[in-house]
């Protein structure tokens, strides 16, 4: 969770429920879509061959383990979670974490 130091044997992103819109309004969050990169210049072009962990979840879900193969020490990552409403609508949330 955004700068945290975490164990890059043990990652976690996990999130609050969304049950309502900026304005107040109840909403119907169909599932969610975590994706989680590494904090650097992709070394090809237009981030090829770049390692990116992406996985959609169902509206019930509020945290992914982010598997242990992905994840190098010593490196800062960047990840975002979007809730994605029933009329297609996204909501984004980022935030930056570093391996120990």
């Amino acid at each position: 969770d955004g700068s945290s130091n975490v164990d890059p044997e043990n990652s976690v992103v996990s999130w609050e429920k969304v049950t309502q819109d900026i304005s107040g309004a109840d909403i119907t969050i169909v599932g969610y879509q975590v994706i989680v990169e590494k904090d650097e210049e992709p070394l090809y072009p237009q981030g090829f061959a770049q390692a990116v962990f992406s996985v959609h979840l169902p509206p019930t879900a509020t945290s992914v383990i982010v598997p242990k193969e992905f994840m190098e020490k010593d490196a800062s990552y960047n990840y975002e979670v979007l809730a994605i409403e029933e009329s297609g609508n996204q909501t984004l949330s980022s935030a930056t974490f570093d391996t120990k």
